[in-house]
């Protein structure tokens, strides 16, 4: 008897690693994702019990996946790849799901059941196995991967000057943006609306009009100017331009592992 079962849990990881079982599931990833993308607001009733029952079956087949690999290569071996992290989780959010679906029949609970069908949308993230075929998209991810530590360091320095301008600008235009037409969204009156106004301008994005409405307060007109340059110089030209030439480094050190490895071969 233990000799079938290990022989059955051979012929069943065998079967697991195989590229037709690895691109079967993933076929199904993606025609899950298009459902998911069917979605709306104002669909008929037949295409909601359609993509409901569409749901269930994808759901099944995801749960037989994990339990499968479960039984062919262990429960430690599959959460040792993180890729079978991510699909477990969603599997069990999905199990949540159908558990939470069964004990509120006939509940009118509605917001309830809006909420637990949210979780639906982390499916999307089962699209990432994907990265596992595509070499280019495996080599962007070992980037990113390996300079994290600077872009942590870096998007704490670049929060703090948004800090330091948001405190600065509620200093200089705090109330001077109630014009007669009303208050625009982009001012400086509160912390909350000063941030997201000085990250507009960070991202350069429609900051002439916050510049144009800067210039119609009381203030002289060279300190705005000087304090917009300012802070597109440190901001735009300088801490998100680092983002860029950290990515160019890694980069280039990934092509020069590379070379290496191609004439030890």
């Amino acid at each position: 008897m233990p000799g079938i079962f290990k022989r059955l849990r051979y012929i069943t990881r065998i079967k697991v690693k195989s590229s037709l079982f690895d691109n079967a599931l993933t076929f199904a990833v993606l025609l899950n994702t298009i459902t998911l993308s069917m979605v709306s607001a104002t669909m008929s009733k037949e295409m909601d019990d359609f993509l409901e029952i569409a749901n269930e079956w994808f759901t099944w087949i995801f749960i037989y996946e994990m339990f499968i690999k479960w039984y062919a290569v262990g429960v430690g071996k599959y959460f040792a790849d993180t890729m079978n992290i991510l699909d477990g989780g969603v599997v069990w959010l999905s199990i949540f799901e159908i558990v939470f679906k069964q004990l509120s029949q006939g509940s009118a609970n509605l917001s309830a059941f809006r909420t637990i069908r949210m979780l639906r949308t982390f499916r999307v993230f089962r699209v990432a196995r994907l990265l596992r075929a595509l070499q280019s998209m495996q080599t962007i991810m070992a980037v990113i991967a390996r300079s994290y530590k600077s872009f942590i360091y870096i998007t704490v320095l670049m929060f703090l000057f948004v800090i330091i301008f948001s405190l600065l600008g509620m200093s200089l235009f705090g109330g001077s943006f109630n014009f007669v037409e009303g208050k625009p969204r982009g001012n400086y009156d509160s912390f909350n609306i000063a941030f997201v106004t000085i990250f507009q301008v960070l991202t350069m994005e429609n900051w002439q009009s916050v510049l144009f409405d800067s210039m119609r307060s009381p203030m002289n007109p060279y300190f705005i100017s000087i304090f917009y340059i300012l802070w597109i110089f440190l901001g735009n030209f300088i801490l998100l331009n680092l983002f860029l030439a950290i990515l160019l480094d890694s980069f280039l050190e990934e092509d020069e592992e590379s070379d290496e490895t191609s004439e030890e071969k």
